[in-house]
């Protein structure tokens, strides 16, 4: 599997300009459109790409939402599995995948058991938790499915070589240091004489341009959540997040990164504003412990679950007969304005488990709860089952 991360392409498509120019830069940028390679990288769901043009290199994504809304899940399915998954089954693809995630809310064995899980489901449609496969409690992993787990070892293996999964919290200075020695080293930094120093007369330069060896490689920063940093000497949470995030925001301009924070909502859905205005959903100045990162980002999406909240009807759905199945999202971003999209979150009522909806999560439920809210789904054919609301839903 090194091939992925490895790989190094030159498309003599592209044409070298001499790069005296900011304009020189834009026409190369626009050569490697024309020449397909500003595609970027899927997500994994179709619907999606009509609001979000895939995951694009030297883009910052935010993704907010209160405790066990599902916002890890939703990270890991876009930004991890599915580009993963996308360049395995796609092995002449030019782009390449680099992902450092630094996971401080889980620790990595347990996060690649959480994706043994996600395979089985993909797989085989077998559902088996984090306590199952770990025979914890009263919970056992048969023989079978000890097999069945076994038989991972080259997917996951293939998938370190281009991830690397930091659960050891670090502070910002810490994490940065380490981002820019790697960037540094998978490419040429150039940089450009501004002066000289007064006293010792030698030269002071500043940052110019970086060229990396690989200029399809997409490098993610995934930080799960932001506020589980260690902190530096002498701050508080939110100088922390917003060192962070000012690092990160030069990764993303010089070295072309492409960060993907996770941050906690600090929402009030009782707020007596929220229900003047007529919107429960999270708002940008619900991010909580510093509102640097929305500043910062150029994507923003959040994520509500209306169940916590006593709402009963929620954009034309029956909450109560939903349950916890369901999940708003909006797409919050400076400049843009976009639709809301209907999603779905894990659930366990019944071992049968669909993917529902454009930024389709888990969702586990039963064939008769499926059969009641088919209709708010909108799905032409009333007999179609689980299976086919899987392929319609990700059509």
């Amino acid at each position: 599997m090194k091939t992925q991360a490895d790989k190094k392409i030159t498309d003599h498509s592209i044409k070298k300009y001499n790069m005296g120019s900011i304009f020189d830069d834009v026409l190369e940028k626009v050569d490697r459109g024309r020449a397909g390679l500003n595609i970027g990288l899927p997500m994994g769901f179709d619907r999606l790409v009509e609001y979000l043009p895939n995951i694009q290199q030297g883009t910052y994504y935010l993704i907010g939402a209160g405790t066990k809304v599902g916002k890890t899940t939703l990270a890991d399915d876009c930004f991890l599995y599915n580009p993963y998954d996308f360049l395995k089954n796609n092995p002449d693809s030019p782009m390449t995948l680099d992902i450092d995630y630094f996971s401080y809310e889980i620790e990595k064995t347990v996060k690649i058991v959480k994706g043994i899980g996600r395979k089985l489901w993909w797989d085989h449609g077998l559902i088996a938790d984090v306590n199952q496969i770990l025979s914890r409690g009263k919970n056992h992993c048969s023989d079978d499915l000890y097999g069945l787990v076994r038989g991972y070892r080259d997917y996951f293996e293939g998938m370190e070589d281009v991830v690397t999964i930091h659960d050891m919290p670090d502070n910002p200075t810490g994490m940065n240091k380490y981002l820019y020695n790697k960037a540094n080293e998978l490419g040429t930094v150039e940089y450009e004489v501004v002066g000289r120093d007064k006293v010792t007369g030698k030269e002071i330069t500043r940052f110019k341009k970086y060229t990396p060896n690989d200029p399809n490689r997409f490098w993610i920063i995934i930080i799960d959540h932001i506020a589980l940093m260690k902190a530096e000497t002498g701050f508080n949470t939110k100088q922390n997040i917003d060192k962070m995030s000012q690092y990160l925001v030069l990764l993303r301009n010089n070295y072309n990164a492409i960060p993907v924070v996770i941050q906690q909502l600090a929402f009030d859905a009782e707020n007596d504003e929220r229900h003047k205005a007529g919107r429960l959903t999270p708002q940008i100045k619900d991010f909580g412990d510093s509102k640097y990162t929305t500043r910062d980002a150029n994507v923003i999406m959040a994520l509500f679950d209306p169940t916590r909240y006593g709402v009963e009807r929620f954009q034309n759905y029956d909450v109560r007969r939903l349950g916890n199945t369901y999940r708003n999202m909006e797409i919050l971003a400076k400049n843009i304005t976009a639709p809301q999209f209907l999603i779905a979150q894990e659930v366990i009522e019944k071992r049968i488990k669909v993917t529902c909806g454009v930024m389709a999560l888990w969702t586990v439920m039963s064939e008769s709860k499926f059969c009641e809210f088919r209709e708010n789904l909108e799905i032409d054919n009333p007999e179609l089952s689980l299976t086919g609301m899987l392929r319609k839903c990700n059509d």
